[in-house]
């Protein structure tokens, strides 16, 4: 069996990985750039299971448990930095609070441990914040982190370990179909057959799927995000500020440089290469009302990413009918790098089983749109 995956971010990397691991020998990774050149080398390193639908819930804590997997060299072969350092949700008001129970009581009925935190304990978990500004938040201890670049360096290390093909500067141009099934792609360097063919392309998998009368209901929405200079140490968990405009958050990276990123009202599909100056106030004076050395600190650089969004903010799974070796995973609004070791699981499942080991994978399939099926997904950020 010979599989064709269009895409080499973290989604087509782990899902090349499972296949690999799992004896398929012939796989072939098609990307037009390089390695993690969409959204994956531009997210913002979090990783959660804090979520509102059952559907998150359940994908990210099995994803949490594969990270942690992975990270340990005497369980698995990566060697991944994943650091469970938490997030903390801080509210400014009562009825915040009040909302943050709810999610509580579906994350802890799913397994996971979030919980609600007064000021005196947020100060503990983040001695550096000013707790003034807040009222109190809610916790996730499972949560974490991980440099981005440190996995895709491993997920390529790994693949290529195991015979995968990894074909940078390769556009695929056009997917083509024999009645039911695809036979081939057309590529900006010649033909390639195959027998299972995967797109996970990020924000080209719609236009890549267009021509084969399959209609993605999913919009490539910019998403800015800064990185300052490094510093001490001053911030564990992923801090998100819920009841600021554009729900701002701060993280600090492994190295010391603080990430800090929040939705701004933004134009659909605009060039990742647009320039908003306007970005770096908006997003650093929440901040700085909670961490008030961030008025002081320096800052390097911004970037857009795209938030590959569908309409309910989940991410679309599995077959694609009629086609019967056609597979998708793309539309992750915002959450594809963390979910990335579930997605290569289900995938592999779909392909190699039939059916995902996740029951709840199979109310992310594409046909949702059509019966109307939406899941609701409050927690979204950035």
């Amino acid at each position: 069996m010979k599989v064709v995956i269009v895409g080499a971010g973290i989604s087509g990397l782990f899902i090349a990985y499972e296949l690999a691991k799992r004896g398929v020998k012939d796989i072939v990774i098609l990307e037009k750039d390089y390695v993690g050149a969409g959204s994956t080398g531009r997210c913002a390193t979090g990783i959660r299971a804090s979520f509102t639908s059952r559907e998150h819930i359940v994908l990210m804590k099995r994803s949490i448990e594969l990270w942690s997997i992975h990270s340990k060299s005497e369980l698995g072969e990566l060697g991944l930095n994943f650091i469970q350092s938490g997030y903390l949700w801080v509210a400014r008001r009562e009825e915040t609070l009040e909302n943050f129970k709810k999610f509580i009581a579906l994350q802890n009925s799913l397994g996971v441990p979030t919980k609600i935190v007064d000021v005196d304990e947020i100060k503990s978990i983040v001695p550096t914040i000013n707790t003034d500004v807040i009222v109190g938040g809610m916790y996730d201890p499972t949560a974490g982190k991980s440099y981005v670049f440190t996995t895709l360096r491993a997920l390529v290390r790994a693949c290529r370990k195991y015979g995968v093909d990894i074909r940078c500067g390769v556009e695929v141009l056009r997917l083509h179909a024999e009645n039911t099934k695809i036979r081939y792609v057309e590529t900006s360097t010649g033909i390639i057959e195959g027998d299972i063919f995967v797109v996970a392309a990020g924000a080209n998998t719609r236009d890549l799927l267009r021509p084969l009368g399959i209609e993605l209901p999913i919009k490539n929405m910019p998403r800015h995000v800064l990185i300052t200079e490094a510093y001490s140490r001053a911030i564990d968990p992923l801090v998100i500020d819920w009841d600021s405009h554009g729900v701002p958050y701060i993280v600090q990276t492994t190295e010391g440089n603080f990430i800090i990123g929040r939705e701004i009202e933004e134009i659909p599909e605009i060039s990742l290469y647009s320039q908003r100056i306007d970005f770096i106030p908006k997003a650093l004076k929440p901040i700085s009302e909670l961490f008030p050395f961030v008025e002081n600190v320096r800052v390097l650089r911004s970037w857009i990413g795209y938030y590959i969004t569908t309409p309910d903010n989940h991410p679309v799974y599995g077959p694609l009918k009629p086609f019967e070796n056609l597979f998708i995973a793309t539309g992750f609004s915002g959450h594809g790098y963390m979910m990335g070791p579930v997605t290569g699981e289900i995938i592999a499942d779909w392909i190699l089983e039939g059916r995902p080991r996740i029951p709840e994978a199979q109310n992310l399939v594409f046909e949702r749109f059509k019966t109307g099926k939406l899941i609701k997904e409050l927690a979204v950020v950035g």
